[in-house]
């Protein structure tokens, strides 16, 4: 081989193009297409299983290039789902008719914070029309729509581009969910939909759902989730309300443009549950509670853990030892 075929022929092979970088962008082209497909078709993944589906496949798609990394994946994230799996079993299972659950509470503090009016009711007299879907009822069904994917999107990502701190992320998770949980069986307690009959209260209508059959948008069936598994006194704390309080504390570090988009969404979330009929006052203070009592425990126990189960890196020695 001549020199001069030697300079240009290692140039030529990094020139071309290889299967592995074909497939890094032709598996999410892929993806994503399937998805949009599958939308298309049965409807949005919110369904717990089904979005899990979906991730566990876009999470592939976008790690083909370390394929050595998916049984480590397919690991760490199956406890995770099981575990969620297990909880909205559990949450069926304590779920009590509505007129033993708890609703006094939640009126006498919310009539006192809205003098003498629930909030739920002040606001809906005001803002919602049934003849005609505004642009705050669509903002209203978008966010509170963000539930069903913000905290597992958040999830994939972390996993993706910061897994030290994907576990650390879960375990949180974990936390304000089993708490809600907890909390559920404790104290079941009625939405406001539910309560509208109830002495201090007045008309209440649930918006989302109405704008959902308005907008005609279907959603895929679960495939282990029946009408068994739905607690609709699971009210208090809300873990819409929760999810959106976890992660800004989760991010609080990220600077202040982080914290400020996090802060607006927490406080969206909390005006859309409170409009829509879906929540008291003191079901998302609740919530908000939850996540930072889960946070405060979180911050005590993972530096006692075994950096096993952390995953945190051995601490550097320090210099000159």
């Amino acid at each position: 081989m001549s020199a001069e075929e030697a300079v240009v022929r290692p140039v030529e092979e990094v020139r071309a193009p290889a299967p592995g970088r074909i497939l890094a962008v032709a598996l999410p082209v892929l993806w994503a297409a399937a998805l949009g497909v599958s939308v298309l078709t049965w409807g949005l993944p919110i369904a717990r299983d089904q979005l899990f589906f979906w991730m566990g496949l876009g999470l592939v798609a976008f790690s083909v290039a370390a394929w050595r990394t998916w049984g480590t994946m397919l690991l760490e994230w199956l406890p995770f789902f099981a575990l969620l799996v297990a909880y909205d079993r559990l949450r069926g299972a304590v779920s009590v008719p509505s007129e033993q659950a708890h609703i006094d509470p939640q009126i006498a503090f919310d009539r006192a914070l809205g003098l003498g009016e629930v909030p739920t009711v002040w606001l809906q007299a005001r803002l919602w029309d049934p003849l005609e879907v505004q642009w705050y009822d669509l903002a209203a069904w978008g966010v509170y729509l963000t539930h069903f994917f913000a905290v597992w999107v958040v999830a994939a990502v972390l996993w993706r581009v910061a897994r030290p701190r994907f576990r650390r992320y879960v375990a949180f998770v974990l936390l304000v969910t089993l708490g809600a949980f907890l909390t559920y069986w404790l104290f079941p307690a009625q939405p406001p939909w539910m309560a509208e009959a109830e002495p201090g209260m007045g008309a209440v209508t649930r918006i989302v759902p109405h704008v959902w059959d308005t907008l005609g948008v279907s959603t895929m069936r679960s495939v282990y989730e029946d009408a068994s598994l739905v607690n609709l006194v699971a009210a208090m704390p809300s873990l819409h309300a929760a999810y959106p309080m976890l992660l800004l504390l989760f991010f609080w570090p990220a600077g202040w443009w982080v914290r400020g988009a996090l802060a607006a969404y927490t406080l969206a979330m909390g005006w859309t549950l409170v409009y829509g009929g879906e929540h008291f006052v003191l079901d998302i203070v609740a919530g908000w509670a939850l996540a930072l009592a889960a946070w405060g425990l979180l911050a005590l126990l993972w530096p006692r853990l075994p950096r096993r189960l952390t995953g945190s890196a051995s601490p550097t020695p320090a210099a000159g030892r």
